[in-house]
């Protein structure tokens, strides 16, 4: 859109040139000029106009695809179709967007992709070849990119951030209906902790996120989305209402997935929504959900001393396992994409392969620089929303990048990797706060 003014400064003096009249040859050229430039500022002024539009729905089919698609491949399809390839004609007519990499954010964002690409090529521990780790960070960038983008058109984005908010929150309340109601799952708190937490809508496929872990943290997402819409967005009683009742139906989800990294994420992700909005509507949230914890403590301190007893679920154990192997990986990393191959001790008759900890698993397969590129990239993108904090995007940034660092503590295990859930746990956040911009900048966005 930068381009538009100069194409249409460049229509208007070809015209005026050509009234002046410099003899009938010059005319002629002059009127030419004039048509292939008209010719020309059409579809730009088309694309233009619907770019934002073809984004916002491909980006709304990459956060809630997962939930209406019970196959990953036609998933995988409508993404690339509807939001990567829009995605990268965009970047190409903005010539690579260099303002969004420019800044420090984005800089860092470049190298840590050039350090994943390195890994990937010339460690010989790494899972796959040059091929696929091009492709993963093409898709990274191409879809950080697409959220910045977005970001700079407010309206289109609060649009999409509410279709999506609805679809996840639909389909938390069909899951608990179908899974409670038709299929008569008792409610009872060994029987579910043990063989009954939730991770799928239980009919033909759909919402089916493999686990509960993974289920907790992706409808997380959309209960912080739902708490900044609510104290955010100037709604009206029956708006206020439904927004409501759908975090109540995602926060049931949640909680019954029984994936406490996914609790403490989103009471994280929540608590500094609220804070960062300090109105009514967030003081009155934050004195009810205070309130509420009073009273459900003691109604349910059983239930809380049974989660304290099994303590980190045996975490304790790969993290040691990580502490000893330290010295073998701890500088050039163990190959992008390796495996954290730890076998449990007697009586126990399972292993694991990961680190059960992003952090820890990112610098056991980048090493060195690439932790300090991944801590680089973080600290930088939370000092530029706080001090872009007038914006409330930013704001909605911050609180999902909380959500995200609480998350990694114990339960993402890749975040350079095809399309997933951690996609919108990660990577989402990260192309937000990359788009937003100082209110005095903000009117020349593109």
């Amino acid at each position: 859109m930068s381009r538009m003014p100069r194409l249409g400064r460049a229509v208007v003096l070809a015209i005026e040139a050509s009234r002046r009249g410099c003899g009938l040859r010059g005319k002629k050229i002059s009127k030419g000029v004039a048509v292939i430039s008209t010719q020309r500022l059409a579809p730009l002024s088309r694309f233009s106009k619907a770019w934002p539009y073809v984004l916002g729905t491909g980006l709304v089919v990459q956060l809630t695809g997962l939930l209406f698609n019970n196959d990953g491949s036609r998933y995988a399809t409508q993404t690339y179709l509807s939001l990567f390839v829009p995605a990268l004609l965009l970047l190409l007519f903005r010539r690579l967007s260099a303002a969004t990499w420019r800044q420090p954010s984005g800089g860092i964002l470049l190298g840590l992709c050039a350090w994943v690409l390195l890994c990937g090529w010339l460690n010989p521990g790494s899972s796959s070849g040059p091929s696929h780790w091009s492709k993963i960070v093409l898709l990274v960038l191409l879809y950080v990119f697409a959220v910045a983008s977005l970001v700079r058109q407010p309206r289109v984005f609060a649009g999409l951030l509410v279709a999506a908010v609805t679809v996840a929150a639909v389909f938390a309340w069909l899951t608990l209906y179908y899974q409670f109601g038709v299929l008569d799952k008792p409610l009872d708190y060994q029987a579910l902790r043990l063989t009954g937490r939730l991770s799928e809508l239980g009919w033909n496929g759909l919402a089916d996120l493999d686990h509960p872990i993974v289920a907790g943290l992706y409808y997380g997402v959309f209960a912080v989305l739902a708490t900044g819409l609510l104290v955010g967005l100037p709604v009206r009683a029956w708006q206020a209402a439904l927004l409501v009742l759908g975090m109540l139906g995602l926060l049931a989800y949640i909680l019954l997935t029984f994936s406490r990294g996914a609790w403490f994420a989103t009471a994280a992700g929540a608590v500094v929504m609220l804070l960062l909005f300090p109105n009514l509507k967030a003081k009155t949230l934050l004195g009810g959900g205070a309130l509420l914890l009073l009273v459900a403590l003691p109604i349910f301190w059983p239930e809380i001393q049974y989660e304290r007893q099994v303590g980190l679920s045996h975490r304790e154990l790969i993290w040691a396992n990580w502490g000893e192997r330290l010295p073998t990986f701890w500088l050039w990393g163990a190959g992008a994409g390796a495996d954290f191959e730890f076998v449990f001790p007697p009586p126990a008759q399972w292993s694991v392969k990961h680190a059960h900890s992003l952090y820890l698993q990112f610098w056991f397969e980048y090493g060195l620089p690439g932790i300090l590129l991944l801590v680089a990239l973080l600290a930088s993108l939370l000092w530029k929303g706080w001090t872009c904090r007038a914006e409330p995007l930013a704001r909605l940034g911050l609180a999902l990048l909380a959500f995200a660092l609480v998350a990694m503590v114990s339960d993402i295990y890749a975040i350079f990797h095809r399309p997933s859930p951690y996609w919108v746990v990660f990577w989402f956040p990260v192309g937000i706060l990359l788009g937003v911009q100082r209110p005095r900048f903000a009117s020349g966005a593109a």
